[in-house]
């Protein structure tokens, strides 16, 4: 018998699934804020703690025109000259994840969004999300109650099979609720060794910086990748990245390495 989280995280829900997004902003611009409601009281802050992970970080271009319609309002994009607006997709393996304290649990977690300049000053990277996997149950049902359109996918896939000491084959899989599946695949070089830094992660949701997920790694060291993203051209993230194949990760083609990281997700909109 399912409990209680995973009833909650699936049962069918149009309204908060994930490609919603998309399928708002490719038919009706304006609906997507209505997607992103302000934090009410009922939405609760939460935190996380993620244990001995690696992940795949890439950065490239996308139209401008599409990706403006997936950003309410009260964000700016960076570097949205010529067209262009940078795409950031995340992936990232987990021996140990805790959310809340809770009892820890292995987790893959997917995240598509558009880089933005920083609403509050903060962080290394910010980022508009328009999309968040993961198999972890619990993490998906306290996005969801944050007001954040997670999607629960049991199956998602991080597989990295290691060539030798220095590099290896990463594969990744997503199939999240109302969309088809994309997959990244490709080579990547493991982290040189001490190369660690202090990193800050934002993600955003919501119109006017409604809800904040912010990522701290003490330490965090990064790889060289050449990784590709593969999807339905007919899909929303086809139609978005113009095709069956993305490559064009120029801006940011990372494998990271980190055996510590802690997320904060809160409502600097509220004052929450």
């Amino acid at each position: 018998m399912k409990d209680a989280v995973s009833d909650a995280v699936t049962a069918p829900d149009h309204k908060w699934g994930p490609m919603g997004i998309f399928r708002f902003a490719f038919a009706l611009a304006p609906a997507l804020v209505l997607a992103a409601p302000a934090a009410e009281a009922s939405q609760k802050s939460f935190k996380v703690s993620f244990m001995n992970c690696t992940e795949f970080a890439g950065e490239g271009y996308v139209p401008l025109a599409i990706a403006q319609k997936l950003v309410p309002a009260g964000y700016t994009i960076t570097n949205a000259s010529a067209g262009q607006a940078p795409m950031v997709v995340r992936m990232t393996n987990c021996d140990s994840v805790q959310v809340n304290g809770s009892r820890s649990q292995p987790t893959t977690i997917a995240q598509i969004g558009i880089n933005i300049v920083s609403p509050d000053g903060t962080g290394d990277i910010n980022n508009y999300m328009a999309l968040y996997v993961s198999n972890n149950p619990q993490l998906v049902a306290s996005f969801q109650g944050a007001g954040v359109p997670a999607s629960l996918d049991p199956q998602i896939a991080y597989e990295y099979a290691p060539h030798d000491s220095a590099s290896g084959t990463l594969y990744g899989a997503v199939s999240p609720r109302e969309f088809g599946p994309f997959f990244l695949y490709g080579t990547e070089t493991n982290p040189p060794a001490n190369s660690g830094q202090n990193y800050i992660a934002n993600w955003w949701f919501g119109a006017n910086a409604a809800i904040r997920q912010q990522t701290t790694f003490p330490t965090i060291s990064f790889g060289a990748s050449n990784v590709a993203l593969y999807t339905s051209a007919a899909s929303p993230l086809g139609q978005l990245v113009g095709g069956n194949v993305y490559s064009g990760f120029t801006l940011l083609a990372l494998r990271g390495v980190y055996a510590l990281a802690r997320m904060v997700v809160t409502f600097p909109a509220s004052g929450q």
